[in-house]
């Protein structure tokens, strides 16, 4: 893990978020951007349950835990990614580190990865 404190790092993200809707000619009004710090184990529901969601984990590690029994929890270190389907999440939770991430919360389209 690199030296950098979570919640400058957050604030950087929560920037890039902002920064997104800035960029000409990229159409933001089809989802919205939240930067998101989790504490070391520390489980939260998705961030919207009725739209596709694609997650960026920044630093730390997430479990995407799914409400289907049959399916594998999904585990997502730092860099990867990940498109979640909400109705179909049951919660996110972080590792023992704690977890920061980029959610991009679709209002209707498939987000591209």
């Amino acid at each position: 893990m690199n030296d950098r404190r979570p919640y400058s790092l957050l604030r950087q993200l929560r920037e890039l978020g902002h920064g997104i809707h800035d960029l000409p000619g990229f159409d933001t009004s089809e989802f919205r951007s939240f930067a998101v710090r989790l504490d070391p184990h520390e489980m939260r529901e998705p961030i919207a349950r009725s739209a596709e969601t694609l997650l960026l984990v920044v630093q730390g590690s997430l479990t995407v835990v799914w409400c289907d029994a049959t399916r594998a929890s999904t585990g997502l270190g730092e860099g990867d990614t990940a498109s979640t389907n909400p109705p179909a999440v049951e919660v996110l939770l972080a590792g023992a580190g704690g977890a920061t991430f980029l959610a991009l919360v679709s209002r209707g389209k498939v987000l591209p990865i």
